[in-house]
Order: C-alpha cells, then structure tokens, then sequence
C-alpha cells in the first residue's frame, strides 16, 4: 500500500547528469523539508557504486529511492539528446507503465532548482491523468511542427515538470500503440520524448501555473529586463541553455550557482563552469541574427 506521507518524485538520468540530479533533488528537499520523498529513477548505464552514491545521498535527505533501468533498443533510431548523446529523455515516455501501481508522481527534468512549496502540486485536483504547463517558445514559433506531432492546432507542452494522476489512468495510452508511433515517426521527432508525449496528450490535458515550470530562455526584448514571473516561480527550469555551460545567458544563474555551491565537494557535483563573456556574447549575437 502507499504511504499517504511519502510523495512520488520520478526522474531520468545518464551517468554524465548524477551531479545534475543531486543539484535539483537537493533543492527540491531543502525547499520542502516537511516532506519525505520517494524517489523513482530512470536510467540505463548506472554503475553499481553510481547506485550506492545516489542511494547514500538520496537517503542523507530523508528520502527512498527505487531505480529503473531502462533498454535504449526501444528508442533507437531517434534522435539522441545533444547534451549528454543518450537516449535517457524518452524514458519519460514509459512513466505510465512503470508507476502506474502509485497514485500520484511529480516528473522533473535534472535541469531544475525547487525554490517553493510543491505539495499543492499532490494536493491538486486533476481532470486529465497528465498536467504540465505549455512551451511557449514552441506554441509562438513552431505551428508548422506542432501540427506535424499532433496532427492538428494544439497547445503544445513543455515536458521538464509532469503531474501524472494514475487515479486517471483509463487516459494512459497502451504501452504498444506508443512505441508503434515511435518506430513509425522518428522522421518527425525533434524535441524527443516531449514530441511523443504530446501526440499523446496535448489535446487532453490539465495546464499547470507557469510558476510550477518557469523556463529561463527569453520571451522578448522586455522580458529580458522585467522578467514577469520570476519572483513568484516555485520550480525553475534551464531549459534550452544550461547553466553549467560558460556561455550561460539566460535567466537565474545565482539561483543556480547557489544551489550548486550547497554540494561543495560532493561526488559528481564540480560541473559548474566560470562563465565566459565571449562565449556569451557569442550565443547572444547568434540568438539576435538567426
């Protein structure tokens, strides 16, 4: 049975993202410190001692862990994410088949620092078995490519903060009808396992406040210098540009750095890079003429 105290937490994660993980999972439990935690992990190349780590540090915060190693055979052929050229993303796409025993599991992607209260998240009363909060970006400049994955206008969402209600599970799309568009589509897959989940779900799903997935990239020139929403964001996302690289320039790099700095000397955490203001002005100039 479930313990109504303890709250589901799923992540994925590749060998080269353990110190990214422990980043997010350890302001995740500093900013909720009232709740005990079950960690659920995706993987597929975790060493043995990697798995004593992880489990050591996970259970310091009070917190349990499960892990899932997960066969890359069934996304091969699409395309690999750039960061870390693994196929770790897409097993996003099997959280329906692996926790459907739970009630209730919060999904964050390893690029993320918890600065707020998540537990109005579980407490949330859901109609759609999925709620996330939609892609901009994606929605403003990308129509062609979201009718391509969904086959119609739709809202397309952002995949890095999933809420998913197993108590909604007649919504849950067999696991075989999945992989069957996966083998048939890769051609039109380019956001990974976010493309897969929304031909899926978009068109019946439950929005979530920005705040709950505030992403760090840019909407506009005045985004830039009044960043509407930053101050009330629980959960921050570095999607896109990624903050340990040196030519960060999106938004909340001392939120980042300061949690980073928390895990000063721990295994796996020393990826933070000095920011180098080339490189920046590099990225920037190339963000302003493409």
């Amino acid at each position: 049975m479930e313990n109504s105290l303890q709250k589901n937490v799923a992540f994925v994660i590749s060998r080269n993202y353990i110190g990214q993980f422990k980043v997010t999972f350890n302001s995740l439990f500093n900013a909720n410190t009232d709740i005990q935690f079950l960690v659920h992990l995706f993987h597929n190349d975790l060493s043995n001692d990697d798995i004593d780590d992880i489990k050591s540090f996970v259970f310091e915060r009070n917190s349990k862990i499960a892990f899932y190693k997960i066969s890359d055979e069934l996304f091969s052929g699409l395309p690999k994410m750039q960061n870390d050229n693994s196929y770790s993303a897409y097993y996003k796409t099997l959280l329906p088949y692996y926790l459907s025993h739970l009630d209730k599991v919060l999904f964050l992607d390893c690029d993320i620092i918890v600065r707020g209260n998540v537990k109005p998240l579980f407490e949330k009363e859901q109609d759609e078995f999925l709620s996330w909060v939609p892609d901009y970006k994606i929605n403003k400049k990308r129509q062609d490519h979201i009718v391509n994955i969904v086959g119609e206008k739709s809202i397309y969402y952002n995949s890095g903060v999933m809420l998913l209600d197993f108590k909604k599970s007649e919504s849950i799309v067999p696991q075989d009808e999945m992989l069957k568009y996966i083998a048939e589509s890769s051609h039109l897959i380019r956001w990974h396992d976010q493309d897969i989940l929304n031909h899926f779900y978009a068109k019946k799903s439950g929005t979530l406040d920005e705040k709950y997935n505030y992403l760090t990239t840019y909407k506009s020139i005045k985004d830039l210098f009044f960043p509407k929403g930053k101050k009330n964001a629980v959960i921050v996302h570095y999607a896109n540009w990624k903050p340990w690289r040196s030519n960060y320039i999106g938004k909340c790099y001392r939120l980042y750095k300061k949690n980073y700095d928390k895990l000063s000397g721990e295994k796996s955490v020393d990826f933070l890079k000095k920011r180098n203001l080339i490189a920046q002005l590099k990225l920037i100039f190339s963000y302003i003429f493409r």
